[in-house]
């Protein structure tokens, strides 16, 4: 059966600039699942273009507003919508997902750097590094919310403080427990490590971090460095 990850090859959609600012916005990701049924590839396709339909919908209406796919598998959008329970609706009735070849996870987003921007019709693909902080549930019940609000502004102080220095991209949290996303330009991954080693967030030894290859549409992150 084809990878799953094929239905996001051609998902890059034109963006459109937000503010920064988590009201409205969702981050989605799509993920394999794997206890998907066993399909044949004719039915696998067709599920596919029921989703690129779904997807283009979607864009004609600026309800998502970015998309791109995760080497290996899966992928992430930003949509608008009037409430998370709204957003999962939205997420969830993607052709994909009710198939149960994929399953989402939607999160409130704010973003702390860079932003969502235009890349019109004629752009070039690029290939980010993309660290997902994935909180230690049994250790975030743990703490109190101060602490975790506190601990989130040292991260965002820590990210803009290495901005230009370290390559980075754009940053955004998903809510207080939920952890967040950094997008930087791909580096020696020694380099990388030791910079995520001593992010106030892993410090804490609160969270973990899933570090990924992203394929998107260059400018979606409204980059203004020079690769």
């Amino acid at each position: 059966m084809k990878k799953i990850f094929l239905l996001f090859g051609l998902m890059i959609l034109v963006c459109v600039a937000f503010s920064q600012s988590k009201s409205g916005k969702y981050f989605v990701f799509l993920n394999n699942n794997p206890n998907h049924p066993e399909m044949l590839e004719k039915e696998v396709d067709a599920i596919q273009a029921k989703h690129m339909d779904y997807m283009d919908s979607l864009a004609k209406e600026m309800i998502v507003l970015a998309s791109g796919p995760f080497h290996g598998a899966g992928s992430f959008q930003v949509l608008v919508a009037s409430s998370l329970e709204d957003a999962q609706k939205i997420a969830d009735s993607d052709p994909a997902i009710k198939a149960n070849l994929l399953k989402s996870e939607v999160y409130p987003l704010e973003v702390n750097i860079g932003g969502i921007c235009p890349v019109g019709d004629d752009y070039e693909m690029i290939e980010y590094q993309f660290i997902r902080y994935v909180p230690l549930k049994d250790k975030i019940a743990e703490e109190s919310k101060k602490k975790i609000e506190k601990l989130t502004k040292r991260h965002v102080s820590y990210l803009k403080a290495n901005f230009y220095k370290r390559r980075l991209i754009a940053s955004g949290d998903f809510g207080s427990d939920n952890g967040g996303f950094l997008v930087a330009f791909k580096t020696d991954d020694i380099e990388l490590d030791k910079f995520i080693k001593y992010d106030p967030m892993i410090r804490s030894e609160l969270y973990d971090v899933d570090i990924r290859i992203l394929w998107i549409a260059k400018g979606t992150f409204c980059v203004r460095m020079k690769n």
